[in-house]
């Protein structure tokens, strides 16, 4: 070998630089995954069970939410203020509870639970929904057995006038004013009010602009959407009516498959499973916080049909949907471009079976996909729970292994994200 081929160990050197090291974890958002279920079948337990800490492990058990009752019927979302607030139904019938976490304990325990009551004449509920407004009150929906569509929210704040003593500036004499204050409502929550239609399921989302929007299916798997005309909404005219969103090229939708999220421009998504096609659907709101939607598209097709899909937002805002096919394999897509509506296609990455899914981010921006094992098609369903995580910030890679929450028993569930952590 000549003297110009022999390799320069100055520059080889230079060329493998320092030892590689990974980028620590940040905080995306300081938040904790929970997750609220009904444990023990139709008449189960509420519990609840969450990570430590942002991006930390799991509790080692389940904690009960409501230790003295059974319940057939629950939601779960967040407060204004970023706690997690529960509606759950007891199988008493005595009237839906409301329970939200009490940040003056060490541990967030629960606040003692508010009795909603229930509609006049209506025996219990069959679904329920929950999510905060542009005020951050907590409104809540629900069917009931014969597809009534019932609404009751927490009253907004009152203004009321005081008389105060003030000394303007460069005097010694004080006088008096009266100035406006913010109060709380004489009665914290309004009475139950029906809405028009008749729907079996309900999904309810926050738009970007506070005003909540309501997606049902009725009994024959037509989809509808409603949505608050104003900010403050009051009254059942305070809702635009339902809009029938399946149409003859979409046909009816599979019940239990609608899955909205909001994209990084601030427009709602609705993502359903065709009954016919067994394919994702995807419509848009067009332009942001309008009544205005696209037509149906698909983010492409998967050769084998799906029977289940979700979707979230990843740590750069991305929307992804997890679709679960019909060869029981759980699928990704990611969405490169919210304009463009570009999609990178479906990704397989693990195996289940029969499932409902639920799909929320970590506090470094990492997904986790949840996976609720189905025992038998209709429900009631009493299966596990199990959640596989992607391995870094917008990897298209996740786990090999399911970190089991429970092996069986769960009748149903919700994953929200704790805003306000207990420290530690």
């Amino acid at each position: 070998m000549s003297d110009s081929e022999k390799p320069n160990a100055a520059a080889e050197k230079k060329q493998k630089g320092p030892p590689f090291k990974p980028k620590p974890p940040f905080f995306f958002e300081l938040s904790r995954l929970m997750v609220v279920a009904i444990k023990g079948g139709n008449n189960g337990q509420l519990v609840s069970r969450a990570q430590t800490k942002p991006n930390g492990p799991w509790e080692p058990n389940w904690t009960p939410v409501e230790k003295t009752q059974t319940f057939n019927a629950m939601a779960a979302g967040l407060t204004g203020d970023g706690r997690v607030a529960i509606v759950a139904q007891p199988t008493s019938n005595a009237g839906v509870l409301y329970i939200d976490q009490n940040l003056a304990t060490p541990k967030q325990e629960w606040n003692t639970p508010i009795n909603l009551g229930k509609p006049g004449g209506i025996t219990q509920f069959y679904f329920l929904a929950t999510a905060y407004d542009t005020d951050g009150r907590v409104e809540v929906f629900g069917t009931d057995t014969n597809h009534g569509i019932w609404w009751k929210y927490q009253n907004p704040s009152r203004i009321v006038q005081k008389t105060i003593q003030v000394t303007p500036p460069g005097t010694h004499t004080p006088i008096t004013v009266t100035v406006n204050e913010t109060a709380p409502p004489q009665t914290p929550w309004s009475d139950w009010f029906k809405l028009p239609g008749g729907l079996g399921q309900l999904k309810a989302l926050r738009g970007a602009d506070g005003r909540i929007i309501l997606f049902g299916t009725n009994p024959g798997g037509n989809l509808y959407r409603s949505e608050q005309k104003v900010a403050k909404a009051t009254q059942p005219s305070d809702w635009t009516g339902w809009v029938q969103m399946d149409t003859k090229a979409s046909s009816i939708i599979q019940l239990r498959t609608m899955a909205p999220v909001l994209d990084k421009a601030g427009a709602v998504n609705l993502f359903v499973i065709g009954a016919g096609s067994h394919q994702v659907y995807h419509a848009r709101q067009s332009p942001p916080c309008t009544q205005t939607w696209t037509g149906w598209s698909t983010p492409s097709q998967i050769r084998d049909g799906m029977q289940m899909v979700c979707a979230g937002v990843d740590g750069d805002d991305h929307i992804v949907v997890v679709g679960t096919d019909n060869k029981k394999f759980h699928n990704m897509n990611m969405q490169f471009d919210v304009e463009a509506q570009q999609w990178s296609g479906w990704i397989p990455f693990a195996t289940g079976g029969p499932v409902w899914t639920a799909l929320d981010y970590n506090a470094d921006g990492r997904l986790s996909f949840f996976s609720h094992t189905l025992t038998g098609m209709p429900p009631p369903n009493y299966g596990g729970l199990w959640f596989v995580s992607q391995m870094a910030f917008d990897s298209t890679e996740w786990d090999l292994t399911w970190t089991e929450l429970a092996p069986d028993g769960i009748h149903d569930f919700a994953v929200v994200r704790d805003l306000t952590p207990p420290a530690g």
